[in-house]
């Protein structure tokens, strides 16, 4: 071959050179990897044929052509090494991983072309390597390293990341094997793969679905795992919630980012209702990033406010809608059980958040004035007002049960008690509840008295008229306490509840501390103390007799004791035991020891319940304030989010009590509906969505990898601060279909045989320049090879200049 022609072919590889580091801002290029350039092919086979004789210098000279460094690279030695060695194909295997480390798309296209006889190996790892365990895959890898044009280049060839079972799986296959025989390390690698940039966008076929479900996963593997990888999912999970906000990015108007999230597609049932499902989706995954991005927030307040959009622009009109939702709520709320369908007021969810408001402030002025009456009306009128003023509070909480409950039945348990005002109205609506049970006894006849004909001093403990006003009282306090639920959607005042909320949801484990001590403490002064109850020791001189405290005669009561001891309600004179008097001048007696022990006792346990527990938890509590304050905006925006969500569900309509009402109408329409239509097939304008979705992606995910390239402080960009920089690898992306299309069965494996790629003026290759090469081995015998390739793929080669002929 002439010599001209191989400075050709190598001078052209030097566009496909890799550049190692990378601006902060500014343009890195743009370049792309082209599999119809003849010249890139002819180096191809060139560098097959190379490696396959052993041409040392060749195979030097075309890794110099490709690494960033040229022949100064320091890992050029350790490749070609790999390569030229022929005893095993561990190390061939190897060599693709090392390729695959250096980031270069040209160079792992070079390697993998000396897997023609054997496809399959470079799907799998090396069981041998000292850089790489034996689990670890090149697609693994190289999604690892989020090298997009690597990933795209193995994924075109058939590579695919096998997910292994999580350690809670029950499953069938999974009950036969042990802990020991699963590998923590081949779950935890797994999961940086599938969760990294370039996996999400280029091997699933929706990206935001796809970021949602691999986030709620890792968020299972943080609460199942051990703490041996938890900060590792940690990390993982907060890559991908910055993931799908930069991917929120791309949308950069309003209708791209209003397709993105109407899509039903991997959406749940319950959401098929709900304009933006997938806005639904990404709360109940806890997308905090997402959720609080400026995509996202203005689509929730769309949502919110349906067609009252510009709410608070016309002060006239404005009012006019406040009034429909306060004052004519009863008669809005009619007109919206018999027309459920969009239009009316009660359908626009700002309306029904409004009317909420309206109801619990009726709600909290009868709780108030429920107190007050009996002060203003003679008792008959004043028994009755009340009555009637706790059948209202009482069907208010009934239908704050069934708004809740539908609610529980329609998320789940794990989504409805993600946030604090959940768990709030569960003990709200119990307490209501046990009170309403008393309630309902005060109302029913006695047979051997009559309470409201006798005095309160002769009712017994247990009379349910008393019961009733003990669960009332404490529910009463938790009614009132619901207004910060209302208030934390107050810009300023908002993140003040919400931080107090979350600091109140980590006390529990501390106060579970405090109780396991107080008790332990109590039953070990129990058993010092009650030998000593009920003796007395008489003093000869006029001092007072000594009597064993009665601060510890039972648990009960030195549980109780020692509860307020917190607070200062204990002093050292209750330690001490008293034993009587004896011999012949009846001295006292003391025994020492014993209330020694006691007062050390009691002493430790102040030091270890107000020095150490109570310091630690008010630690605990500013640690928690002050992370909660720093992101005072993001959980803000979330809180009010999830708040706005709420009002979207067809079970919010209403509030209560009138929801008991309009639920019941609304499930009959519903139902009707149902039972009435019959499920319809995909029309042509369900179907033009979801090509628009597609082309949606495919125009957000160029605009990805732009943003990779030309790098610049843009409002569609977000910024972490906290981030670790990722390389930014995008260079080499083919934007068409493989050009070595191989057949992936197994029967296409087995057909194969030993063969080399031929191009014009091939067999002179190596002859000039390669004389002081060794000798070649001697190839084996060829076998049959009729049928090693179909006509199909032998007609797609040769159409690109390449021929397979064997040896």
């Amino acid at each position: 071959m002439p010599k001209s022609r191989l400075l050709v072919v190598k001078e052209n590889l030097s566009k496909y050179r890799t550049i190692d580091g990378e601006r902060e801002e500014g343009f890195d290029g743009h370049q792309e990897w082209n599999d119809e350039d003849p010249l890139l092919l002819d180096a191809i086979s060139y560098f097959y044929k190379a490696v396959k004789n052993k041409f040392y210098s060749e195979v030097r000279s075309f890794l110099s052509y490709l690494l960033p460094l040229g022949s100064e690279d320091g890992r050029l030695q350790a490749i070609q090494s790999l390569l030229l060695n022929t005893s095993s194909e561990e190390s061939l295997k190897e060599a693709l991983l090392l390729s695959v480390a250096t980031g270069s798309r040209p160079l792992v296209e070079f390697v993998l072309a000396l897997f023609i006889d054997c496809p399959f190996l470079e799907r799998s790892g090396c069981a041998n390597s000292a850089h790489f365990p034996p689990h670890m895959t090149p697609l693994m890898l190289a999604c690892i390293m989020n090298n997009f044009s690597i990933v795209q280049c193995l994924l075109l060839r058939g590579h695919t990341i096998q997910i292994p079972h999580f350690l809670t799986c029950e499953c069938r296959l999974c009950k036969r094997q042990t802990v020991t025989n699963r590998s923590p390390a081949l779950l935890v690698d797994v999961m940086r793969a599938i969760s990294s940039e370039s996996y999400l966008w280029l091997a699933t076929s929706d990206v935001f679905a796809a970021a949602c479900s691999i986030a709620h996963d890792l968020q299972q593997l943080i609460k199942d795992d051990c703490l041996e990888h938890v900060e590792i999912y940690r990390h993982l999970e907060a890559n991908v919630q910055r993931f799908l906000t930069r991917v929120s990015d791309q949308a950069w108007r309003s209708e791209e980012f209003n397709l993105l999230v109407a899509n039903k597609s991997y959406c749940a049932k319950r959401m098929s209702d709900i304009s933006s499902p997938r806005l639904q989706m990404a709360m109940d995954s806890e997308m905090r990033q997402f959720t609080c991005s400026t995509n996202s927030q203005t689509a929730f307040k769309s949502v919110f406010r349906a067609d009252w959009l510009n709410f608070g622009n016309k002060p006239k009109r404005d009012l006019w809608r406040s009034l429909r939702a306060t004052i004519f709520m009863p008669v809005i709320i009619m007109m919206h059980m018999v027309s459920l369908e969009k239009g009316t007021t009660m359908a626009v969810p700002l309306a029904r958040f409004i009317a909420h408001i309206t109801t619990y402030i009726i709600f909290l002025i009868l709780a108030i004035a429920r107190v007050t009456i009996p002060f203003y009306m003679d008792s008959s009128d004043g028994i009755v007002v009340t009555q009637t003023i706790e059948y209202f509070i009482y069907a208010y909480m009934l239908g704050l049960f069934l708004e809740r409950g539908l609610l529980f039945y329609r998320v789940g348990s794990e989504a409805f008690f993600a946030f604090w005002w959940r768990w709030f109205d569960v003990v709200l609506i119990s307490s209501f509840l046990i009170s309403f049970v008393f309630f309902i006894g005060t109302l029913s006849e006695r047979e051997l008295f009559d309470p409201s004909e006798t005095d309160r001093m002769h009712w017994p403990s247990g009379e349910f008229k008393l019961i009733h006003e003990i669960f009332l009282s404490i529910s009463c306090v938790l009614g009132v306490s619901k207004c910060f639920y209302y208030i934390q959607t107050i810009k300023g005042i908002g993140g003040s509840v919400i931080s107090i909320g979350k600091c109140v949801g980590k006390t529990y484990t501390y106060l579970l501390i405090m109780v396991t001590i107080i008790i332990s403490f109590s039953v070990g002064l129990n058993i010092l103390v009650s030998p000593y109850l009920s003796r007395k020791s008489i003093h000869k001189e006029n001092t007072p007799d000594a009597i064993t405290t009665q601060s510890y005669d039972s648990i009960g009561t030195s549980s109780k004791n020692l509860f307020w001891s917190i607070f200062g309600y204990l002093g050292p004179s209750t330690y001490v035991t008293v034993v009587g008097n004896t011999g012949s001048n009846m001295d006292p007696v003391s025994h020492q020891l014993n209330s020694a022990t006691l007062e050390i006792l009691g002493a430790l346990y102040h030091g270890i319940i107000i020095i150490t527990v109570l310091n630690l938890m008010t630690s605990l509590l500013v640690k928690k304030a002050d992370e909660v304050l720093d992101n005072e905006e993001m959980e803000f925006k979330y809180t009010r989010a999830a708040m706005y969500a709420e009002f979207v569900s067809w079970e919010m309509a209403a509030p209560p009590p009138f929801n008991l009402f309009c639920v019941i109408a609304h499930s009959l329409h519903r139902n009707l509906n149902r039972s009435l239509e019959q499920k319809p097939a995909k029309d042509q304008d369900e179907v033009d969505i979801e090509v628009q979705y597609l082309s949606l992606l495919i125009t957000m995910f160029n605009r990805f990898c732009a943003a990779k390239e030309c790098k610049y402080k843009t409002i569609w960009r977000s910024e972490f601060d906290k981030e670790e920089k990722p390389p930014n690898h995008v260079s080499f992306m083919s934007s068409g279909l493989h050009a070595y299309s191989m057949d992936n069965t197994y029967e296409g494996w087995r057909k194969r045989e030993t063969r080399r790629m031929l191009v014009p003026e091939y067999e002179e290759y190596g002859n000039e320049t390669n004389k002081e090469a060794p000798k070649p081995e001697a190839p084996k015998a060829p076998t049959d090879t009729s049928k090693t390739m179909s006509t199909a793929d032998s007609n797609r080669m040769a159409a690109k200049g390449i021929t397979f002929l064997p040896v």
